[in-house]
């Protein structure tokens, strides 16, 4: 390695650190001009400056004009691919790499997990263990086991935790965090404690990550020890700690055990942090304590969403004091109030306690049951209930004789939120005909979200007539809304039509600049993009809306 090389490289270090690329491309014209032959370690870092300045054009230049390419000069063009999620030449370069390390593996794993499917992930996974499995190491296996923590696969887990074991990486905290929180997950609580105990080494986030497991398998108490224990060890709490912990003690009622922690929280550097304040603010809210909630809101630096909403909730048991509950309007807030924070106890206590209710008294509460999956407990406590909640668990005639009920004894009108639920209902039962009867015969035309569903369940039961219908209809509601042809891609896709599925997506192209199934925006007005992207969110808020509560209740429908 010559010493100008060593020379320009530390230059290079320079252009990064300020983000300069106008002095990056200068010294390498410098750089050609001055060595006949640059060395590869010094194209080497040049591929990586321009990745790290984002120019991909000018990285990928250089590495086609390497005379001897080594295994580094693959990795820092594969890892420029990685990092902006092209998918596609990632893979290219991935398959055309003569030697692969574990650099390599772990660079393709972790894109297709940030940017692909959970199965492809698997796939490259699975294709390392049969080829190179001597370069797994510990981002390999913590990578897997976030995956599988959040996609709650607990078989592949206990696979994966087994290689942990015999590569010897089982005592490393770097790896065992993961695995922790998948057996918290699953309700594994004993082999978790365990695994927990058996850790060489911890560090916040583990500790973080039992805590806040064991609160939510409603085991406060402990959850409450184990802080203890954490403080004891000398470890540094977060806000993630002093937030499952706070709402451990607001949930037994412990004022005095929070007000404790409280001054422990001042004395941290996280007295003025949003998220803390905001769990003190639901402690004491629980607890009864309405002006130490009061005080620690006025004195929050910072507010957000949540905090807003721990003292709306503090609000409502005011106006409970007060004798605002009586008005029919303020409890149907104050129902619909404590369903968004969560707090159903505390709406059905409000509903039980109406002397009259609504048709907005039901919906509210109902609700509120079915989005935290509570769907049984609600038709147990509820003989007049309406069908959101039998949609949520799949209880189709019973969820239809509710909806009868509902009009035919009660003598409720159904509102637009009632013809959603039957669709939803039927939908999930793979009905289709019975829903597109049920369209045509109701007095309202269904909206964007009913279409949605409706087209949604299509693609699931691949039903390609019906799915057409359904297409058009949302087509000609929102002709600017990706979710249709989004979904009528799929559902194309799933029949193995690909020319129309090519034929769709060049015509979405030429209708208004936007691709579906892909994250780019050619040639749109500013205005339309942002247009187009509120689109785009409402149809993934729309294909990831789920109601889990341990084993998930919409059956895995979406």
């Amino acid at each position: 390695m010559s010493s100008s090389s060593n020379y320009y490289v530390s230059l290079l270090k320079l252009c990064c650190e300020s983000q300069n690329q106008t002095q990056a491309k200068k010294l390498h014209c410098l750089i050609l001009k001055t060595i006949t032959h640059p060395e590869t370690f010094l194209l080497n870092n040049l591929i990586s400056t321009y990745s790290k300045l984002g120019n991909l054009a000018y990285a990928h230049r250089v590495f086609d004009h390497i005379p001897q390419s080594n295994l580094f000069s693959w990795n820092a063009i594969l890892s420029i691919y990685s990092k902006l999620g092209r998918l596609s030449q990632m893979q290219q370069i991935f398959d055309l790499m003569p030697l692969r390390d574990g650099a390599s593996w772990n660079l393709a794993i972790s894109d297709y997990a940030n940017y692909g499917s959970s199965t492809d992930v698997v796939g490259v996974y699975k294709l390392m263990l049969k080829d190179a499995a001597m370069n797994l190491n510990q981002i390999t296996f913590s990578t897997m086991l976030i995956l599988c923590s959040n996609c709650q696969w607990m078989d592949l887990g206990r696979q994966i935790h087994g290689l942990i074991l015999k590569f010897g990486f089982g005592s490393y905290v770097f790896v065992g965090s993961p695995f922790l929180d998948i057996g918290m997950w699953r309700g594994m609580v004993e082999e978790s404690k365990r695994l927990f105990h058996g850790l060489k080494e911890r560090d916040s986030i583990s500790w973080t990550t039992m805590i806040s497991r064991l609160m939510q398998n409603g085991m406060e108490r402990e959850a409450v020890d184990m802080f203890r224990e954490m403080i004891l060890a000398g470890f540094t709490t977060d806000q993630f700690t002093f937030g499952s912990v706070l709402t451990a003690y607001g949930s037994h009622l412990a004022l005095g055990e929070g007000k404790q922690i409280h001054a422990y929280v001042i004395r941290t550097d996280n007295k003025d942090n949003v998220f803390v304040g905001s769990a003190l603010v639901d402690m004491y809210s629980k607890c009864k304590s309405i002006k130490f909630a009061e005080t620690v809101f006025k004195r929050m630096t910072q507010k957000n969403v949540v905090s807003w909403t721990a003292m709306l909730v503090v609000m409502a048991r005011i106006a409970l004091v007060s004798g605002l509950i009586s008005f029919i309007t303020v409890s149907n807030a104050l129902i619909t109030l404590y369903g968004k924070c969560g707090s159903m106890e505390d709406s059905y206590q409000l509903f039980v306690e109406m002397n009259t209710r609504d048709e907005v008294s039901w919906t509210v509460l109902l609700t509120g049951y079915a989005q935290f999956g509570k769907a049984n407990e609600m038709i147990d406590c509820l003989k007049e209930c309406w069908p959101l909640a039998c949609s949520r668990a799949g209880l189709v005639e019973k969820g239809l004789q509710y909806f009868e009920s509902m009009i035919t004894e009660h003598g409720i009108i159904p509102i637009p939120d009632h013809y959603t639920c039957i669709i939803d209902l039927l939908c999930r039962a793979g009905r289709l005909e019975e829903v597109r009867n049920f369209i045509n015969k109701m007095p309202c035309h269904p909206d964007v979200v009913e279409w949605a569903t409706f087209l949604s369940s299509c693609r699931v039961h691949v039903d390609m007539e019906i799915g057409k219908w359904a297409a058009d209809s949302l087509i000609e509601l929102e002709p600017q809304n990706p979710a249709s042809y989004v979904l009528l891609s799929s559902l194309y896709a799933a029949k193995g039509k690909w020319n129309k599925v090519a034929q769709l997506r060049r015509g979405m192209r030429d209708k208004q600049g936007y691709i579906p199934m892909s994250s780019v925006l050619h040639d749109v007005e500013e205005s339309e993009k942002i247009k187009m992207l509120n689109h785009h969110r409402f149809f993934m808020m729309f294909k990831n809306l789920r109601v889990c509560d341990g084993t998930c209740s919409c059956g895995d429908f979406w």
